[in-house]
């Protein structure tokens, strides 16, 4: 698997992970992650993040996005 697959791979489950976490919807959670760059922010990460767990990435995250003044 190439990386930026596994990039993708891990943005999809992370994703789906805080939906589940912090229980939004697709929407929600799309116009979340979208509006912080959430997205980037993983690409950023990817060293660290796909060597990790998902509930430590998405630790990471919500720090992230309350470092950035976003509710969840």
């Amino acid at each position: 698997m190439s990386k930026k697959d596994d990039l993708f791979l891990i943005q999809i489950r992370l994703f789906r992970c805080a939906q589940e976490e912090w229980n939004l919807d697709a929407q929600k959670c799309s116009d979340i992650f979208n509006k912080y760059n959430v997205y980037d922010y993983i690409k950023t990460c990817y060293e660290f993040f796909h060597i990790q767990g998902d509930q430590a990435n998405l630790d990471d995250i919500a720090k992230y996005l309350k470092a950035k003044g976003a509710r969840l």
